[in-house]
């Protein structure tokens, strides 16, 4: 069979049915929603190959050829794409550090796929780079404006005062010769629904693509967006965690980009002096919760629970400031708030629906010293930038992969006389109780603890796990606080 590429998609030519239903099957995963299927029944998997158009997402073309070597069948590629222009010759690039030269090597050569790399590492330097190198119209796509303001002031600064393009948070502001334009999903998601004629203009003006944080992509509207961008030659995706979804949507984030092309390493980083090296203690508090749904015991043992919220005021007395503090709830966020107050900590809170300005306010008062806390939902996940953050408090449970490297990503940017940072990760691992089966609640906390542990350890990263601190026992009033 013949594998015909395009931009957006590859054509499966003078192949045989025997191939186009090998192709097809290889090209499908588990998804009870299906949200990309092309056949009119749910049966409980997503079919990446249009068996009407005959094509799949190009992102997957390295994929189906060597699996369809493996099984012996005969296959040719045939891409007769001509890109937009040549590389500049010599382009100023002399502030890229030797990793991210590596990563520009891979897509010049690749010319597309995904660059996974951690949290710290710079990765907002290589869509300056790849506009400098292939000096065309880049749409660099993003799920926060924080991530828009990183990376146009950064171009600024690079190009000596160049502007971007600017579309998000109520802002279109694009020019004919913006070579570079930095846009949030969520906007050209609406434009393009609503069939905005400066949403298709810019989406057909993109020669080159970057997304931010694709581990986002495999979320329905990000991928079509990703998707309009027919005319896109070069196509890269960036992130700390490209692969780690806790379902098999990862595989969309492939299919619109390409394979991993490029993967640096956080020990390398750490060193070379570039992060600074974790501590990571993981502190377990023993609960027994017997209730029926994850919710309820997630309330219970978590964010009401007396024990636990005296464990993170603990942490957060005894921890390097300054020190953010995860929490998934706003509830949750409250009652620390109030309680690491009482425990005579300056503190803060900031979670979703806080204005931008409070945010950065927030970010101000902790790094300068006016907060020892900062209690945060998970906005501050990604694109929060506290070189001065000398610890971490994760409160919030969990198991998501993605969600605890993040966590730990934010402490890992170095600053003047800092080289580690300490994590306290509250964890969850049950009772111990005699019962065969456990409670279920049980479960749950222990298996969510245990991905966890699995995250941390998977980046390299040392953990050490540690009894219920010392602390005095809780008084009737100070339960009464918390619930």
């Amino acid at each position: 069979m013949w594998l015909q590429v395009e931009n957006l998609h590859t054509k499966v030519v003078n192949a045989t049915d025997d191939e186009r239903t090998w192709v097809s099957e290889y090209l499908s995963f588990e998804d009870p929603t299906a949200v990309y299927r092309h056949l009119g029944k749910n049966d409980g998997r997503a079919r990446m190959f249009n068996p009407f158009a005959c094509s799949f997402p190009s992102g997957f073309v390295p994929m189906v050829r060597k699996a369809a070597v493996a099984e012996g069948y005969q296959v040719q590629v045939l891409d007769k794409r001509v890109a937009p222009c040549p590389p500049e010759p010599a382009p100023d690039l002399g502030w890229l550090r030797d990793y991210q030269h590596e990563a520009m090597a891979a897509c010049i050569r690749e010319r597309r796929g995904i660059i996974w790399a951690p949290t710290g590492s710079g990765k907002t330097e290589i869509p300056v780079a790849l506009v400098l190198t292939f000096p065309v119209r880049w749409l660099f796509l993003v799920h926060r404006t924080t991530l828009v303001d990183q990376t146009i002031s950064r171009y600024a600064q690079r190009t000596l005062g160049e502007r971007a393009g600017r579309v998000g948070d109520g802002v279109w502001d694009v020019r004919d010769d913006d070579l570079l334009v930095c846009a949030t999903f969520q906007t050209l998601a609406n434009a393009l629904e609503a069939s905005d004629p400066r949403a298709t203009a810019l989406m057909e003006s993109a020669m080159g693509v970057v997304v931010d944080e694709c581990h986002t992509l495999p979320a329905a509207t990000f991928y079509r967006v990703v998707m309009a961008s027919a005319n896109a030659f070069w196509r890269f995706g960036l992130s700390g965690t490209p692969l780690a979804r806790g379902d098999k949507r990862s595989v969309l984030a492939v299919a619109a980009l390409g394979p991993i092309i490029y993967r640096l390493r956080t020990d390398r980083l750490i060193e070379e002096g570039v992060l600074a090296k974790p501590t990571i203690r993981m502190i377990d508090v023993k609960q027994s919760c017997d209730l029926p749904t994850y919710q309820g015991v997630y309330g219970a043992a978590i964010v009401r629970s007396a024990t636990r919220n005296r464990v993170v005021v603990e942490c957060a007395r005894r921890a390097e400031k300054p020190t953010l503090v995860f929490v998934k709830e706003i509830t949750h966020g409250h009652i620390l708030r109030r309680e690491l107050e009482r425990a005579g900590l300056n503190t803060g809170f900031v979670w979703g629906n806080s204005f931008h300005e409070q945010r950065k306010r927030a970010i101000r008062d902790l790094s300068s010293g006016r907060l020892d806390v900062l209690v945060c939902s998970v906005v501050f996940q990604e694109g929060v930038d506290i070189p001065e953050l000398r610890s971490v408090i994760v409160a919030t449970g969990g198991k998501s992969i993605i969600a605890a490297l993040q966590r730990i990503g934010r402490g890992m940017r170095r600053a003047d006389g800092k080289t580690t940072f300490e994590v306290w990760d509250i964890a969850d691992p049950g009772c111990g109780c005699a019962r065969k089966e456990g409670h279920s609640g049980c479960r749950w906390l222990k298996a969510h603890t245990a991905a966890r542990l699995r995250a941390y350890t998977s980046e390299g990263h040392s953990v050490v796990r540690e009894q219920p601190l010392l602390m005095p026992p809780p008084t009737k009033r100070s339960i009464e606080r918390a619930t």
